[in-house]
């Protein structure tokens, strides 16, 4: 059984939203997915910032939605240091901040290399030579972001850290005595956000009623991450290089435009704007 939508636009793409009837249980499922993945990023956070300051998981939840309002409205979200550490001791804001850009760097490493892992599983059905430049971007730029984070005393090297002020520079050595191990168990748990997120993206095409195969949609939106990832954005949680990207990739695959710009709106709303809500909530309550 499935439930038509007509929306006006002349295109046909544009015709109609169609709901399949897995839409009312799938819906709950991909909220609920929402909370695991902002959960294992602050099980992320309290174990990277374990050393500087131990945090309840309570209180590590709170920082990393605080983050999420904060970042919203910076380029590439960056800006998600300044909800976390907002409360944090002035003493030790500088090294909170790097284990933050820590964090993210874990998150970008794990997101280029399924990306590259989804352009393999697409093989040859679209993009060419497109595909083996992407692949090539993707693997350099994995390799060099990989090194970074194993090693972040590489970037306190001239002409980086020209500018670096000792605090900083003691920051960069603080973060490099993370120990392996650590790092290793940091990416894990990247690993397994990434995958509660794709999944999301995948949940939300078959409750629009799209019958592509599982391992189609999962490589397909594994390469709209990696674009959105090779693509530098301004504001709002890359919305709209997301829509870009989805349009690029998703089309290639007989997705409806209608199906993946309200499909990446919905991920957007889910999934940045709503903890950003009640990230602003945190830091108002805290002031």
């Amino acid at each position: 059984m499935v439930w038509k939508i007509g929306i006006g636009f002349r295109n046909k793409s544009f015709d109609a939203v169609v709901f399949s009837d897995k839409t009312w249980y799938l819906l709950p499922i991909i909220v609920l997915l929402m909370v695991l993945n902002w959960a294992v990023e602050a099980l992320k956070w309290k174990i990277l910032i374990k050393n500087l300051k131990p945090l309840r998981f309570k209180e590590a939840f709170a920082a990393v939605l605080a983050g999420v309002s904060t970042g919203i409205i910076t380029p590439n979200r960056i800006g998600n240091f300044i909800g976390r550490t907002v409360l944090l001791d002035k003493e030790i804001k500088i090294k909170a901040t790097l284990l933050t850009l820590l964090a993210n760097l874990s998150q970008f490493v794990v997101t280029l290399f399924f990306g590259c892992v989804g352009l393999l599983l697409l093989g040859g059905t679209y993009l060419q030579n497109a595909q083996i430049v992407l692949i090539f971007v993707g693997i350099f730029t994995l390799g060099v972001g990989l090194a970074v984070y194993i090693n972040p005393l590489l970037i306190n090297r001239r002409p980086f850290n020209f500018f670096f002020s000792d605090k900083i520079i003691d920051g960069i050595t603080f973060i490099s005595a993370t120990k392996i191990q650590l790092k290793l168990r940091i990416i894990g748990l990247s690993a397994l956000r990434y995958l509660v997120f794709v999944t999301q993206y995948v949940l939300l095409l078959i409750a629009f009623d799209q019958q592509e195969s599982i391992l189609l949609f999962y490589g397909s939106i594994m390469v709209v991450y990696l674009l959105m990832t090779l693509i530098p954005s301004l504001f709002f949680g890359k919305l709209f290089v997301r829509e870009a990207a989805a349009l690029f990739v998703l089309n290639q695959i007989g997705i409806p435009d209608a199906i993946i710009l309200i499909t990446g709106f919905l991920m957007w709303l889910i999934n940045i704007a709503l903890p950003s809500l009640v990230g602003a909530g945190v830091l108002m309550s805290k002031k």
